[in-house]
């Protein structure tokens, strides 16, 4: 009984890219290089899984795009005792889709993070948990006018499909589409995410190096 009730409990999917030099951070790249946007991007994971991935009362789940064998990866997922699964689709809307949807059919709200919002905290999460006890999705808006946080405790999957990904336009899609859908939703506070020099070195700062 104990452990049904655990397998119920909030889902948070956390999303990362296997750490493959010239694959990861290529904005970041252009200004650090190949080999210092890898050491950036394996950072930041490490960051979130720091930050996100021992909160009480939710399962925290690592999703990879990308080999989930690599050696880095097993050092992510030992570090946490952390659940590995493989992002599934061709495109990030579909991999999202149906990371949503395995938290669903296993009878859990679902939520997803990247691996690049450095003000994502256990505390956020808890919020954005509270948020989906009284509407149907929950967002996290970023300054870039995408969304660093979604969730969801139904299935929704317009909002994931034929999406103008890394533009400024995904946070107000988003929202129009739940209100054609007659979705329920609410805000967070607004997060901002490392995809450039000025987010890498807004990063540093706020860890204080």
């Amino acid at each position: 009984m104990v452990g049904d009730l655990a397998d119920r409990l909030p889902r948070l999917c956390i999303f990362a890219r296997a750490p493959v030099l010239g694959q990861v951070k290529t904005r970041l790249a252009e200004t650090m290089g190949t080999q210092g946007a890898l050491q950036a991007h394996e950072r930041l994971v490490a960051d979130t899984l720091d930050r996100l991935a021992d909160i009480p009362g939710i399962q925290c789940e690592l999703w990879v795009a990308g080999d989930t064998d690599h050696p880095v990866i097993g050092q992510w997922r030992t570090r946490r005792s952390l659940t590995l699964r493989k992002q599934v689709g061709d495109d990030l809307g579909e991999r999202m889709a149906h990371a949503i949807s395995a938290c669903l059919e296993a009878g859990c709200s679902g939520l997803i993070v990247g691996s690049d919002c450095p003000t994502i905290t256990a505390a956020y999460i808890r919020q954005a948990v509270a948020v989906l006890d009284t509407h149907d999705l929950v967002l996290g808006p970023a300054e870039d006018g995408g969304y660093g946080l979604i969730g969801l405790r139904h299935p929704a999957p317009e909002l994931f499909t034929g999406m103008l990904w890394s533009t400024a336009e995904v946070f107000a899609q988003t929202v129009a589409r739940a209100n054609c859908l007659g979705l329920s939703w609410s805000v967070l506070e607004t997060l901002w995410d490392v995809d450039d020099e000025r987010g890498w070195q807004r990063f540093l700062a706020l860890r204080g190096c």
